[in-house]
């Protein structure tokens, strides 16, 4: 019999501007760090449940230059409104606002929460639909960055 191995997807283009920065951010990003990448947006409840664990999660590896979490928002609230929570709830980590549906239409994002795991190669490791199981996906991320 011939085992198949399933290849890892390539995590799909995207280029989006960075909120607080403007900074460009796209797929290159993701070469050479393991990258929680997160689609949300502020007035979901799900996502607003979740963003304490992930908060947790990027600082307990916030020293680590070989890790990074970006979140992009949904274009369900306002550009305005989503600046506001960043720095309302100060989140750490990189945000970009999806105005064009780009991001979430090469992803193919439905439903939020939803969380891409993405190796230091660019390639998606993980995809959770809803609130990730925090040990499960700490647990590859530890995986991924040895």
């Amino acid at each position: 019999s011939i085992i198949l191995t399933a290849c890892k997807p390539a995590a799909p283009s995207f280029r989006l501007p960075e909120i607080e920065t403007a900074q460009m951010m796209d797929e290159r990003n993701f070469i050479g760090k393991t990258t929680v990448l997160t689609f949300w947006y502020p007035s979901c409840p799900g996502c607003v449940k979740e963003m304490p664990q992930l908060i947790n999660l990027h600082n307990q590896y916030a020293n680590n230059p070989n890790f990074q979490t970006i979140a992009i928002s949904l274009n369900l609230n306002s550009e305005a409104e989503v600046k506001t929570y960043i720095q309302q709830y100060k989140l750490p980590f990189a945000v970009a606002y999806d105005k064009d549906k780009k991001a979430q239409t090469a992803y193919n994002v439905t439903l939020a929460p939803m969380t891409f795991l993405i190796d230091k190669n660019g390639k998606i490791a993980k995809q959770y639909l809803g609130e990730p199981e925090w040990n499960e996906l700490q647990g590859e991320i530890e995986r991924l960055l040895k």
